[in-house]
């Protein structure tokens, strides 16, 4: 079952739904950018949530892209799901798809939903068309894994692999302050950011769009991303050389949250893997390459 409304922002059209997943779960999504365009499956980051993308979907419109945004599972309006694991994504995504009569597609995710992309390419193969992870993270249980990340992620990547029942009234009381105090939390942001995420969220449709994702990640509580920083935290148990369509990899010196070490781990390891590595920059990157981004994804599905 699809069940879907449209609104429009910034003079294009953009559709919200859920679908029933043979489990029973539901799962959330946003389509944005040109409703008729080839399709293109975004995987937000954490927290995040199906709003994530750039604020103008007029970029988006133009290259004909129809962006297709998923909360995962204990996310947004999607439902938990207990003991999930990285490679249970895939069976989600592929019913999404199935149930927007989508066939073939391509697939691009950003930070924590870079290692979704990379189980999602090996395990549905031929349907997907080309792949992109931006900032996206590597396996963090491996020596190295910590290089080049500030001291606040360092921590948090470390706290990770905590059990889940001493994680969550940690997390649960981090959730507070921030729904409490959006503004004190996108400032504290900032002041852990590069010179250029500074200038990139310093533009308020983007800071708005940042609050907006983060406040909607725990609309039902943090156990959605208290299981994600379990599936973080342990190995992939993905072969990344037996991923056969190409994969962009995007990262930017200026980021301790993903260093580009991360990138170059996966570069290492994924067969057909084309790195675009670039001096300054930052975590929120995405927003000033959003087009650059997307274009090879779009000329390789047309």
């Amino acid at each position: 079952m699809n069940a879907s409304s449209d609104t429009e922002a910034m003079g294009v059209q953009v559709r919200e739904g859920t679908v029933r997943l043979r489990d029973g779960r539901r799962l959330a999504y946003v389509e944005s950018g040109d409703l008729s365009g080839l399709p293109v499956f975004f995987i937000h980051g954490n927290p995040g949530s199906r709003h994530m993308r750039h604020p103008d979907d007029r970029l988006t419109h133009a290259l004909g892209v129809r962006l297709i945004t998923p909360d995962r599972p204990g996310y947004g309006l999607s439902d938990y799901q207990p003991g999930r694991t990285l490679l249970d994504f895939p069976n989600d995504l592929e019913q999404l798809a199935n149930a927007l009569r989508v066939g073939r597609f391509a697939l691009f995710g950003v930070s924590a939903g870079g290692p979704y992309v990379a189980a999602s390419a090996w395990k549905l193969g031929e349907r997907i068309t080309r792949a992109a992870l931006v900032s996206g993270a590597a396996p963090l249980a491996r020596p190295g894994a910590m290089e080049g990340v500030n001291r606040d992620y360092r921590n948090a990547y470390a706290m990770a692999a905590w059990p889940e029942w001493l994680l969550h009234p940690l997390m649960a009381m981090h959730d507070r302050q921030v729904r409490a105090n959006p503004s004190r939390a996108l400032a504290g942001l900032r002041s852990q950011a590069s010179a250029d995420d500074r200038a990139v969220l310093a533009d308020p449709r983007i800071a708005a769009q940042v609050q907006g994702w983060r406040y909607e990640a725990t609309r039902k509580g943090v156990a959605g991303i208290r299981r994600e920083a379990h599936i973080l935290a342990q190995p992939w148990n993905v072969p990344l050389e037996e991923i056969r369509t190409e994969v962009d990899l995007w990262y930017w010196e200026g980021d301790s949250i993903v260093p580009p070490q991360m990138g170059r781990y996966l570069a290492n390891r994924i067969p057909r893997a084309v790195p675009r590595f670039f001096p300054g920059g930052g975590h929120f990157s995405i927003f000033s390459h959003w087009t650059d981004i997307l274009t090879p994804l779009v000329r390789q599905g047309s």
